[in-house]
């Protein structure tokens, strides 16, 4: 089944947040002026932008999957909240939600591991003709068994983006993670490459390619290819659709999802 850990999170962290307003009620965001909301959903690949000081973003959605005429899986709510520090700096926390998976009409269903994170933007379009940015991360073992690897397992991203001609965006990741299983530690490690474009002033639309290195061990590597539209909703809020094939025999058959993001300033604003 597809896995999301690299870029989901929890709805009832965000809730956490929005209690905590008060304790940053000092901090307000480091521009007068609101700038463009960007996203880390729909698509597999992380942005390189961290979002400014001051400022929490939730996104959120849910998905589901099949592979072949008897596995099925539904995970709800995927998530990612994100705080921002400020010196280009974002914290995250995540976490897959619940997830129900049926095969061969046998049902289970559990909550995922949590993980916490950062992202760092180094490198500015600008300046640099592209956008780099690293996503340290780690997962804590809070997941129900079955649906958590029991284990701390760090993973570590490296994102990149650029223009290109004709207002399209080309945005890419490389993903190195060390997984747990019954039988230890392996690597994992998984790139995609990402095209978007904005149809009108609210639509957008993208298509990507992603891939594992393996989903498991000793298994093979899984690509999928997807794709979906965003529609902008005032300048904080987002809804998007997505839909998805796999390529290869280790990739779900097909997956399909939506969702939303929002966005605002950390207590009160001066």
């Amino acid at each position: 089944m597809r896995h999301h850990a690299f870029r989901s999170s929890v709805v009832a962290l965000g809730a956490l947040v929005l209690t905590a307003g008060p304790l940053f009620a000092q901090t307000a965001p480091e521009a007068d002026l609101v700038p463009e909301l960007v996203t880390d959903r729909p698509d597999f690949t992380e942005s390189s932008f961290a979002i400014a000081r001051g400022w929490f973003q939730l996104e959120s959605g849910m998905s589901f999957e099949g592979e072949g005429s008897d596995a099925r899986a539904f995970t709800a709510p995927t998530a990612l909240v994100r705080i921002g520090l400020g010196f280009n700096t974002e914290l995250r926390l995540a976490g897959d939600g619940l997830i129900s998976q049926s095969f061969s009409g046998a049902r289970t269903s559990g909550f995922s591991d949590v993980e916490i994170g950062a992202k760092t933007q180094l490198l500015f379009h600008d300046r640099a003709g592209f956008d780099l940015a690293v996503l340290p991360a780690v997962s804590l073992p809070t997941g129900a068994a079955g649906f958590s690897s029991e284990s701390v397992d760090p993973s570590v991203k490296i994102t990149w983006g650029r223009d290109l001609p004709g207002g399209i965006g080309m945005s890419g990741n490389f993903n190195f993670a060390s997984l747990t299983d019954d039988l230890g530690r392996f690597r994992q490690e998984a790139v995609s490459l990402s095209f978007g474009r904005g149809l009108t002033a609210k639509w957008a639309a993208y298509a990507e390619a992603y891939g594992f290195s393996r989903m498991g061990r000793g298994e093979a590597a899984a690509v999928t290819l997807n794709g979906g539209f965003t529609r902008a909703v005032g300048a904080h809020m987002q809804f998007d659709i997505e839909a998805g094939r796999g390529v290869t025999s280790a990739a779900p058959d097909w997956f399909v999802a939506g969702g939303f993001a929002l966005r605002g300033p950390i207590g009160r604003r001066r």
